[in-house]
């Protein structure tokens, strides 16, 4: 369990306006998941987030949200819990090359540098062109 210092240190991170802080806080989360019952509200909270963000290697470009599921499964799954996670319509992770494709294909100019990247997909997000899938994450 988080001290005080610690859980208020954690929770700013994951409320912070920048999408990366919330990612960067999100990804160790779900390398040493907490176990403290405290945290599950503010990562709940981040089930509607859809700010862009990267992760996993090989890097991939997903929404928070994703992050987000992933760490609450990996709460539940430390503590044993047999409970799932469901997350519609959720934007399947991309690779680079799958981003830049698609940024093509929509005639969004996309070079390989991630600035660019990062704007591609938000503005595919924003119209709707990038592939959902249900996440449902389960013991």
């Amino acid at each position: 369990m988080y001290t005080e210092a610690e859980l208020a240190e954690t929770v700013a991170a994951l409320q912070n306006p920048n999408p990366p802080e919330r990612a960067a806080m999100l990804k160790a989360l779900w390398a040493w998941p907490s176990q403290d019952d405290r945290l599950l509200p503010y990562l709940r909270g981040l089930l509607n987030d859809t700010a862009p963000c990267i992760f996993g290697s090989p890097m991939r470009f997903g929404e928070i949200r994703w992050l987000a599921a992933q760490v609450i499964f990996a709460e539940f799954k430390a503590r044993q819990r047999k409970e799932s996670v469901w997350l519609e319509d959720a934007v399947r992770p991309l690779n680079g090359d799958e981003l830049t494709a698609l940024a093509a294909s929509a005639g969004i100019d996309c070079d390989s540098s991630l600035p660019s990247l990062l704007a591609a997909f938000t503005e595919l997000h924003r119209q709707n062109q990038l592939p959902t899938t249900t996440l449902e994450l389960r013991l």
